[in-house]
């Protein structure tokens, strides 16, 4: 676990379902299925599959590479052998490409010893951040024993770059540590400057909280625009009723496509707003 006051990945104990390769697939295909682009999550022994969104395809965060991250080395295109024209003792192979013209990563070949069970192949963390930035397309090529190389179909990836300075939060009325509440009975409003590299299909959450540790609102949305400043609307009954009490608000990132909780990014201490309601 990171700890939140530093900034970093924050393990709420809450995951997806994820998958197993040590379970058999559940379905045969017809044909070349496109490579499923997954992390496995060393605490959950279980892959996951990144969340995807249009125009981007698979959103990868690249800060799954760096310090502390839990997810390091741990990025796979999952394979499905289950295909009628794979046999026992083929060869697969993974290609990276990226639309731009930059060189492609290829894997190793893989010899295929089962139909039953997804095939794991790794892209190293030094191919992934040679990537970052670029729309990427996916696929694997059968390589028969007889000869010859049949691709799958492609599936699109964006390796997205690392965010930027993570703003600290803005909340209407507070000053010199102070809101008054009689001064706002219609509710006030949270803002989140534009944060460099946050993209829409990114969420940003904000946790109200009084002290010793009571939350009174949590509010999560996606970033949508995210050239332009994010607002929370907070209504009266949040802070009307809590006239004496010390409070103070903080905001998460989910990385990625679809509010992955494995991708759940505290923005640290230094960005929460803290202030007593009179």
């Amino acid at each position: 676990m990171v700890m939140a006051d530093a900034g970093g990945f924050f393990d709420g104990g809450n995951t997806d379902s994820g998958f197993s390769t040590e379970t058999a697939l559940t379905a045969t295909a017809t044909t070349l299925q496109p490579p499923l682009i997954a992390y496995f999550y060393l605490k959950e022994n279980r892959y996951f599959e990144f969340g995807k969104s249009e125009p981007e395809g698979a959103v990868i965060p690249l800060e799954i590479i760096g310090p502390g991250s839990p997810f390091s080395n741990s990025t796979y295109a999952m394979l499905d052998p289950s295909a009628p024209q794979i046999s026992i003792g083929d060869m697969l192979r993974v290609e990276w490409l990226p639309l731009d013209g930059s060189p492609p990563f290829q894997s190793a070949d893989v010899v295929v010893d089962s139909k039953d069970y997804w095939i794991p192949i790794a892209i190293p963390d030094s191919e992934l951040k040679r990537l970052q930035g670029l729309d990427v397309e996916v696929t694997f090529f059968h390589l028969p024993q007889a000869g010859g190389a049949n691709p799958s179909p492609a599936r699109k990836v964006f390796v997205a770059s690392e965010l930027g300075r993570k703003p600290v939060l803005k909340v209407e009325g507070v000053v010199n540590g102070m809101l008054d509440a009689a001064a706002f009975p219609d509710g006030i409003t949270v803002r989140l400057a534009p944060i460099e590299h946050l993209r829409a299909c990114y969420g940003i959450e904000i946790l109200w909280t009084q002290s010793p540790d009571h939350w009174v609102e949590r509010q999560r949305r996606l970033a949508v625009n995210p050239k332009q400043t994010i607002e929370f609307h907070i209504a009266p009954e949040v802070y009307l009723p809590h006239v004496g009490q010390s409070v103070t608000v903080k905001y998460f990132i989910y990385l990625g496509a679809r509010l992955s909780p494995n991708f759940f990014w505290g923005t640290g201490a230094a960005t929460e707003v803290s202030f007593d309601v009179i």
